[in-house]
């Protein structure tokens, strides 16, 4: 992940540890429709409608690529007085130590006040800055093992609790996992081959890169106070040569536009390889993260 500040690329992610603050019993929400699944061509999202008509909330589980995590927001009334980057806990299952996690804060159109987490793991919260395993050389999948102790979706801040009541989530996991599949045939790319691959694409100059998009973080936006969650994606040809890039937004915004697809143009890889150790047309995505701090 490609995490951007002001001053500085972070080179370490959310701190973990410590006990939660005591919260008062949780706003408990149940699942007042099946869930749905999204299958667009940019973007698979799983989207569960909770608590009583007049007074909807909403939950979101979305990837914009094969990967071991997902974008997770969750909306609605009972979510009004969390801020933005403030402590904030994440659980999933009774018994599990709550995730020290500082997630954005924005809004669901016709929903209302929105906590939004770019990168989620049941068992791992955002723990990490990366998306994925790098011991992991194949295709990146959603754990549905984990997703079966799954119970709810808790939230707390500052003594305030949210529990959305989804219950397991492996069925769900697992229609997500067949839709990234399928987008990556839609990229015109042999899943079958990222299966069993022994690497998938090296970025070798990320860090050059990287403090390229940082330092056009636009006035416009700064002035506003814009922060953004992008999802990025460049199709990474036999030679390591990037051919294509495509950039779409997690969260939307009015002035803060990100060139990253332009300075991708200059990104150099070492190219996936397959099971018998074949260079082979492939894909690398990862987030990028503008926030002040």
């Amino acid at each position: 992940m490609i995490r951007l500040k002001l001053a500085a690329l972070l080179a370490a992610g959310v701190a973990l540890g410590g006990a939660p603050a005591m919260a008062k019993d949780p706003t408990v929400l149940k699942l007042s429709a099946p869930w749905n699944v999204d299958f667009a061509p940019e973007k698979c999202r799983l989207t569960g409608l909770f608590g009583e008509e007049d007074d909807r909330h909403v939950l979101f589980i979305e990837q914009f690529y094969p990967s071991t995590r997902a974008g997770l927001t969750v909306a609605g009334s009972a979510l009004n007085r969390f801020q933005s980057r403030r402590r904030t806990y994440l659980s999933f299952y009774d018994g599990q130590k709550p995730h020290r996690t500082e997630p954005f804060a924005g809004n669901v159109e016709s929903i209302g006040k929105a906590v939004i987490y770019s990168n989620v793991d049941i068992e791992l919260g955002t723990e990490s800055d990366d998306d994925d395993d790098p011991n992991n050389n194949s295709l990146p999948q959603l754990d549905t093992t984990a997703a079966a102790r799954a119970d709810f979706v808790s939230i707390s801040q500052r003594g305030r609790a949210v529990r959305f009541a989804t219950g397991p989530l492996d069925k769900a996991f697992e229609v997500l996992n067949t839709c990234t599949q399928d987008m990556v045939r839609e990229w015109g790319l042999d899943v079958e081959r990222h299966l069993t691959a022994t690497r998938l694409p090296e970025w070798t100059n990320e860090r050059a890169i990287a403090r390229r998009i940082q330092s056009e973080y636009g006035s416009a936006a700064l002035n506003r106070g814009e922060q953004a969650i992008l999802r990025m994606r460049v199709i990474v040809n036999e030679n390591g040569a990037v051919e294509e890039c495509v950039l779409d937004e997690a969260t939307e915004t009015d002035r803060l536009k990100s060139f990253a697809c332009r300075e991708m143009e200059a990104a150099k890889f070492e190219p996936a390889l397959d099971a018998e150790g074949q260079p082979f047309r492939s894909y690398y995505a990862t987030s990028i993260i503008y926030m002040i701090s």
